[in-house]
């Protein structure tokens, strides 16, 4: 993944660390081809990870993020990602 994809080089997101951009476009890239059943477990696994790595997004960065994400996106990946973001919503209630 040397390059880097279009959604990252977009001047809405310039006021956002780079490495909570690179942090998303790894949940992006690994989170790819995975069923609706492994999406839980796979979004489980990633939020470990950013506390881990003490990487955590604003509501308005989350925002602003997806709908730049979803800008260069086909209808497919959109709809993929509102199916995604279904299961993180529900997951916190």
């Amino acid at each position: 993944m040397n390059e880097m994809p279009k959604w990252m080089n977009d001047p809405e997101l310039a006021g956002i660390d780079k490495a909570k951009l690179d942090f998303i476009q790894m949940m992006v890239f690994e989170g790819k081809n995975l069923s609706p059943k492994e999406m839980l477990p796979f979004l489980m696994g990633i939020a470990r990870r950013g506390k881990e790595k003490s990487v955590s997004f604003s509501q308005e960065e989350m925002d602003l993020i997806i709908a730049v994400i979803k800008k260069n996106s086909t209808p497919e990946e959109i709809q993929r990602m509102d199916k995604i973001m279904k299961l993180m919503k529900n997951k916190k209630q």
